[in-house]
C-alpha cells in the first residue's frame, strides 16, 4: 500500500510517542508523579479550568464510569476535587486542587525533555520542526490551550 507523505509523518509521531523513548518516558513521568496516563491526561485538561463531568466523558470519547474512577482516583491523591456545577445542581465539575497544579508543573518539567534521538537533528532542524508541529497543531481546534506547547521566543 502506498501512503503520502502526511499519513507516513503521522505514524511517525504515532510511532514516537507510542514505542520506544517516548513510551519509556511517559512511563518515568506517571511514575514520577504517581498517576497513570490517562489520570495525567484528565489533569492536564483540567489546568484550563473546572470542568463538568459530562465535558471530560465527551472529551476523551470514554465511558462515563471510567471518567468517574479516573476522578475518584484523583480525588483521593488530593489532585483533584468535585465540586457543584454552578448553573446546573443536578451536575458536578472538577476542578484541580493546589497539589495539582504542582504535580503538573513537575510532569510538564520532565516532559519538556526530548528523547536522545532529537539530537540527530542539528539546533535549526529542531526549531523547524517545532515551527512545522506548530502549524498542525493551530489546525488542531479540539486541543485545549492549556496543553498547547508554549515555545519561548
Amino acid at each position: 500500500m502506498i501512503h503520502s507523505a502526511g499519513q507516513e509523518a503521522w505514524l511517525a509521531i504515532q510511532v514516537l510517542i507510542m514505542a520506544g523513548e517516548g513510551q519509556r518516558q511517559l512511563h518515568r513521568v506517571c511514575q514520577e508523579v504517581d498517576l497513570p496516563p490517562g489520570a495525567l491526561k484528565v489533569l492536564l485538561v483540567l489546568c484550563g479550568g473546572p470542568r463538568p463531568m459530562r465535558e471530560l466523558v465527551g472529551f476523551f470519547q470514554l465511558d462515563p464510569s471510567y471518567i468517574t474512577s479516573m476522578v475518584d482516583a484523583l480525588e483521593r491523591r488530593g489532585v483533584a476535587r468535585r465540586e457543584p456545577h454552578p448553573t446546573d445542581r443536578r451536575a458536578k465539575t472538577v476542578a484541580i486542587t493546589e497539589d495539582g497544579r504542582k504535580v503538573v508543573e513537575r510532569a510538564r518539567e520532565l516532559m519538556t525533555v526530548p528523547p536522545q534521538s532529537f539530537d540527530v537533528l542539528s539546533a535549526a532542524e529542531q526549531q523547524q520542526l517545532l515551527a512545522l508541529l506548530l502549524r498542525v497543531l493551530d489546525a488542531e481546534m479540539d486541543i485545549p490551550d492549556v496543553m498547547r506547547p508554549r515555545p519561548t521566543a
